[in-house]
Parts: structure tokens; sequence; C-alpha cells
């Protein structure tokens, strides 16, 4: 691919992919952040427009990346997509051998300012007096029952084993209820009290899953209506102060799931607003609370390109069978992209994302709701009224739409056929158990799926999820970064420390609806800012700071060494990857003499927080659309290669984002 190799930046280009994204470009800045930081009046020979550009203000942009299919015989293949990126505007460091590399930007203590010299509020997640700088009153915790559907549907898979041992039926009731926990069917916490009710292993849901932001409304005396609850609407003469979306997920093993994918903020485009989680943590779901709020640009009056993106805190939510309760302040509604939920103590797979359900996507102009609907109502018209939830002949064929290859479908089409009586315990017990060890490893490929070995990695997009082979991705940590102290793992880009890097993955579609493939990266090429983070879990019992508090965690004796955290005669509990190889706490390599961004910095998984970070897209979004078609009529999944040269050093918090831009949600797997 070298010889497609960007010499200079096409300007037409860029101009094409930022018009699919609504940009103007004739703003002139008039007044901005004089003095702050880098940030001055500059012309973006990108946009020809003029605005201010350096950090804490816009990064410079990098433009587009040339995407392409090969020609083979006179004939575009089109099976196979292949991009190089532009060049890095960073010199070409190691971050990984030179830590922390050339694309790191000192930490500036204010919030983020647009194209156009505004100031972004509540962009500036922590200070050194204020770790937790986005938090709107205290974390609140209540105890709940810690039961996962894991814990469950394991369960239920060793009565029907013992069944086919003894030779005897099962009985219909459990049959039933695995069942309604594959469906998610509220039923089952009137009956056993489970929190995870209402939460579907089966991914059809998606027509449900959008919420509007409530506002909070000042009335034309100056008082808020209400007491600043919010509401559906304002009142006529009221003015709109803030607003508020409430989100309820679960964390468990390799899962994070949210009962919102798409949050409308429509209402709340001039003011800031929050989002009130109520995040129940499960058995093995031991987490720290870290979304990542991605923010849109300002061009004039218009929606810009990306801009930055930033954690919002890393809050330890260490005690399973406990839901806790975080609301955190968010910025202008009219900035909002996404927000990833990342669960960086195992990852991949954990992470969630809450989409602006205004986005648009594909020929049509369709809104991401509206994919859902195309996807799971029967005619794949989005303009259908349909509730998969609720309705029981549109939940048939919204389930009918996942792909038979699904581990969860397969568990799910066997508990369907042991009630209809067609399949016998011991075929039974054994197909559900398979399915099910299937189901709890999101990073290897369930069985009837095969790796490309030519590929680095094979994604299968099945159930509205993506699964990962591992393959070509393995091997010693880089003792930095993201990979310190750890052997092997689940998935990174090891080979990947200085450009150029090829990268070849390859998709595969096990679903009735097609997939779509972007590649995303987070502050490699626009360059990253480590921000003050304290999380080491010992700050949940003495605010006074690290390694100071007592010795004891509900109830269990632990000890401090080298800065890792050990339970009295058991394994390490900080954090705790059940899943694969664990990730220790560690301070950071960095100068330690700094008195800014050389503190030692204690955090989970990568064990330093990202901060903030100047994100772009590499590959599909703007420069045109990469879909993966649905699967074939016979079963056998549909394929696209998508080819990448990369020609800039990654972040060494994270190499490279994946996922699907039609149905975001759980669509992802990033690589270290």
């Amino acid at each position: 691919m070298k010889d497609k190799k960007l010499s200079t930046l096409s300007k037409s280009a860029l101009v094409v992919g930022l018009l699919l994204s609504g940009i103007s470009f004739t703003a002139q800045a008039q007044s901005g952040p004089s003095g702050i930081g880098a940030c001055a009046e500059t012309l973006d020979p990108m946009t020809g427009a003029t605005g201010w550009m350096g950090h804490p203000c816009t990064q410079p942009r990098p433009g587009p990346s040339a995407q392409s299919h090969p020609v083979v015989g006179g004939v575009e293949d089109t099976s196979i997509t292949q991009v190089v990126t532009p060049e890095g505007h960073f010199p070409s460091v190691d971050p990984f051998a030179n830590p922390p590399g050339s694309n790191f930007l000192n930490t500036i203590f204010s919030n983020m300012y647009d194209f156009n010299g505004d100031e972004m509020p509540n962009t500036l997640p922590s200070t050194p007096s204020n770790p937790y700088n986005l938090h709107e009153g205290p974390v609140l915790t209540q105890a709940i029952n810690p039961a996962s559907p894991e814990d469950d549907l394991d369960f239920l898979i060793d009565r029907v084993e013992q069944a086919a041992v003894n030779g005897t039926g099962v009985d219909a009731h459990l049959i039933e209820l695995g069942i309604a926990i594959l469906e998610g069917d509220r039923e089952i916490a009137a009956e056993y009290g489970r929190a995870y009710a209402g939460f579907p292993m089966l991914h059809f849901n998606g027509p449900n899953k959008a919420k509007k932001v409530e506002v909070i409304c000042e009335q034309p005396g100056g008082e808020l209506r209400d007491n600043g609850t919010p509401r559906a609407s304002c009142e006529p003469f009221d003015k709109v102060v803030g607003g508020n979306v409430n989100v309820n997920m679960i964390y468990f093993n390799q899962h994070i799931k949210s009962d919102t994918a798409f949050v409308d903020p429509s209402l709340v485009q001039e003011v800031p607003w929050t989002i009130t989680y109520n995040i129940n943590i499960l058995n093995r779901g031991m987490e720290d609370f870290s979304p990542m709020a991605v923010n849109f640009d300002r061009i004039g009056d218009n929606r810009g390109p990306f801009h930055v993106a930033m954690d919002q805190t890393y809050f330890p939510m260490l005690a399973e069978g406990t839901k806790y309760t975080i609301k955190i302040k968010q910025n202008k509604g009219k900035y909002y992209n996404i927000i990833y939920t990342w669960g960086w103590r195992l990852h991949p797979p954990r992470v969630q994302v809450l989409e602006n359900a205004l986005k648009t996507a594909g020929p049509d102009g369709d809104t991401l709701p509206e994919w859902e609907k195309k996807a799971f109502c029967e005619g794949g018209k989005a303009d259908t009224n349909c509730d998969p939830v609720n309705n029981a002949g549109d939940r048939a064929f919204a389930i009918s739409q996942i792909g038979d290859l699904s581990p969860a479908k397969r568990m799910w089409s066997t508990f369907s056929a042991m009630s209809a009586g067609s399949i016998s315990s011991e075929d039974a017990a054994v197909a559900l158990r398979a399915a099910f060890l299937d189901w709890t490893d999101r990073t290897q490929l369930p069985s009837g799926v095969e790796a490309d070995l030519d590929s680095n990695l094979t994604l299968f997009y099945v159930n509205n999820t993506i699964y990962g082979s591992r393959q070509g991705l393995q091997g010693a940590g880089s003792k930095l970064g993201p990979a310190s102290y750890k052997g092997t793992l689940n998935s990174g880009a090891n080979d990947w420390n200085i450009r150029p890097f090829n990268y070849r993955v390859t998709l595969l579609n096990g679903d009735h609806f097609p997939h779509g493939y972007m590649n995303v990266d987070f502050g490699g090429s626009r360059g990253w800012e480590n921000q003050f983070q304290l999380t080491d879990p010992t700050t949940m019992i003495d605010p006074n700071g690290p390694h100071t508090g007592p010795t004891e965690i509900q109830g269990r004796q632990f000890s401090i060494s080298d800065d890792q955290i050990v339970l009295t005669g058991e394994e390490n509990i900080f954090p705790i990857n059940r899943g694969g190889t664990e990730e220790f706490l560690k301070p950071d390599p960095r100068n330690q003499e700094d008195p800014d961004n050389g503190a030692p910095q204690l955090g989970s998984g990568c064990f330093f927080t990202f901060g903030r970070n100047h994100l772009w897209p590499n590959a599909g979004g703007p420069w045109g659309a990469i879909v993966v078609p649905p699967v074939s009529a016979d079963g056998i999944p549909s394929q696209h290669v998508v080819e990448i040269e990369y020609n800039y050093e990654p972040s060494t918090r994270l190499r490279m984002y994946q996922f699907d831009p039609f149905h975001h949600d759980q669509a992802i797997y990033s690589l270290h």
C-alpha cells in the first residue's frame, strides 16, 4: 500500500468528507481565549476558515484518509477497502521506547475551547484539588442482589446437565426462566429480585433504547420550576437552564450493558446538562466508572468534525452487589457526539456507548435509532412503531434478525426447543454448555466461525456486537503504557510502535442486517493529555490520600506492597480480570519532577488516565461508509476486508478503536 501513501493533504477530499457532517467553511473567529495555552487565531488550511487552534483549543486536523478498492483485472474488488491515513504532524517518536512520546500534550487546567474560540463548559474533568471535578453531588450506594445473568444461566445449565445424567426431564419453569433471562423479561425482578431484570442478553431491543434529555426550567421571576426537577418541557416564557437523563447499567464479567444507547439532546443545545447513572455492580463486575465524552467542534453556527474527548471521571466501584448512583456534568448539548463507558480492568470487551440520537448515517439520512428500527422491525421501516420489548410479535421478528451463530441465540434456540419438546436433555445439555462458554468470552470467535489467518485480526458481527479472534495480536507486554506488567494481551497491536504500520482486519457478519466498520484514532495523530486522576482504590476508605487508610476492605484484610493491593492469603483483587491476564496498578513512567504531569498516577487497567485526547477518523465515516452485508441465506457469514496503513504513532493508552457506526452500543473491539 506504500505506493498510494499521501504526500500532500487533499483539500477537495477533506471538503467532501466534512460536508457529509454539515460543516460550513465561512466561519471567521472574532474573539477567543487569547493568552490561554497555545490557543491562537489560525487559518485552517484544510477548511479555509479562520478559528482558534492549539491546546486547549482545536488541535490541527490531519486531513482525510485515502480510501479505495484494489483493482484486479481492470475491475474494482469492492470486498476489500484499502486505507492510507495522512502523515502525522508530530515528530516520529516511539512512545513506548521514549515515553510519553511526541504526541503528548502538557496538562492545562482549564476548560476546552472550540474552533470559534468559545469556552466549552464542563470539559475539565479533574484538577489537583478536585479529582472528581465533573461529579455533581455525592456518589450514592445501595445494596442489590449481586447475581448476574451469567450466574443464573450457569445454574440452569447445571440443572439440564444433571437431568441428562439422571435421564429425567427438566422442570418447565426452569426452561422458561432461561428464555426469560435471554429475552430480558422484567418479571424476573418481581419473582427473584434480580438487578439485571430488563437487560436482555439477546441484543434486539435497540428500538427501545432511546431517551430524551428532560429540561430544568427557570421561571420568568428567576425561580426554578418544580424546584429544579427535570421535566419533559418548559412552560411558555420559561428559560431552559439545564437538563438530565437517567441511564441504568449492569456490569458483570466481560459485560457492560445499558438500558440506553441513544440520548436526544435537542432541548439542551445551548446549556450544560447532566447524566444520572445507576450502575449495578454484579458478581465479577468490579470496575472503575470511566465515561469518556466525545465532543464535536463548532465552525460558525454549524457542527464541526471531531474535537476533543475526555475521561469524565475514574471512580472505583469495588463492591459487588452494590448500585452506585453517580451524576456527571455534561457540556452543552450542541457539542455532544458520543459517551463511551469503558471497562479498563477488562478491556476489551467491557465497553458501551451512548450515541447522540440526532446523528444520521447512510445514504437515506436515517438517524441512529432509525437504523435500529430498520434492523429489528418487520419490513425494515425506520418510521414504524414496533416495540420488540413489549410486543411478542415484534420481539419474535427482532430475535429472528440475530444470526444463528450467536452464542446467546444458540442458548435461546436450545431452551426454546426444550420448551417445545423437540430436543432431548442430553443434546440440550451439550448445546447449552458449548454456547454458554462461547458467550462468556468475546475475545475469541465462537464455534463455527473460522479466523482469516492472512489478517492481523478477524472480527465477527453477531447479536449486534463483535467477537474478536486474538490471532497475531498477542505477545510480551511493552513494560510501559497499556501493556505494562502484562505477559500476553487479550487484544493488542503490539508491533505498532512507530509509523508506518500496516493492519489488516477481516470482517464477518452473521446477522441478518448490514453492519458497518469505522476505525478511529484516540490522540495518536492529534495529541493527548494526561489529567490528574487519583484512582487508587484505598481513597474509597481514606479521603486523605493513598496508602494511609485502614487495611480492611469490606471486612477483608489487605496489604500494599510495590503498589499492588493484595488480600491476605488471596489473589490480587485490584483489578480483578478473571477473563485474562491480570493488570496491576502501577505508577506511570513519566518524569516525576514535573509538577503537573509527573506525580504518580494510579489507575485501572492502563494504570494512568487518558485525561483529554483529540480524536480523528481513520477509516469509514466521512471518508466513505464501509459496509459488511448481511449473512447469506445458507447461514455463511458475509465478509469484507479492510487494510489500513497508519502513518502516525499511537498514543500509549489505546492504539486503535474500531466499531460499527450503524449499531454502536456494544459493537466495539479496541486494541491496545
